[in-house]
């Protein structure tokens, strides 16, 4: 159930994305190619866009971390801050938690990537958790506070199918002013 649940979402998620592009799709079509062209998205636009990219599941430090239920907090300058649900596991113990990371948008046009690198930890609040006596996986969680994670992709352009689109990604994706600008 819950994973019909996200799959809706997700798709959700992938047609709010591609009403935006085609938006932006339409305005190049209309625009001189002489000139450039930006589009500024709001916190909320890209809060509702970057749930595609959820669930994520990466290793660290022998922790299996599921990140979920993403928040962005756009800063300017390409920083911003991110919330997730952060469940972490390791054998059959396991701790969820409310987690934020500070880090830098990083935007590949090789790739198609949008992404937070150099995370580092700020918040930790403990939702639940099994640990009985032997709390080591929590210390341990918890003594990544402060010190870098892997990064954490936001968008996955490849993923996307926009036909009108073609090979025409952004030059440039930057946070200036508590917005993401695209520009191509």
């Amino acid at each position: 159930m819950i994973l019909i649940v996200y799959e809706i979402e997700r798709q959700m998620g992938q047609r709010f994305l591609r009403q935006i592009l085609m938006t932006v799709i339409f305005f190049i079509a209309c625009a001189s190619q002489a000139q450039a062209f930006s589009l500024r998205l709001s916190q909320q636009d890209l809060n509702q866009m970057i749930g595609a990219a959820f669930p994520q599941t990466q290793q660290y430090q022998g922790i299996e971390a599921v990140f979920t239920e993403p928040f962005l907090e756009l800063g300017v300058a390409n920083q911003l801050k991110v919330e997730v649900t952060l469940t972490a596991n390791r054998g059959e113990q396991r701790v969820k938690a409310r987690a934020a990371f500070d880090g830098t948008l990083d935007y590949s046009g090789e790739k198609r990537t949008l992404q937070v690198i150099e995370p580092r930890m700020t918040d930790f609040e403990v939702i639940e958790h099994n640990l009985k006596q032997d709390a080591h996986l929590l210390e341990q969680v918890k003594q990544l506070k402060n010190k870098p994670a892997p990064m954490i992709l936001l968008l996955d352009l490849k993923d996307l199918d926009i036909p009108f689109l073609g090979n025409q990604m952004p030059k440039s994706v930057s946070i200036r002013d508590h917005k993401l600008l695209i520009e191509f």
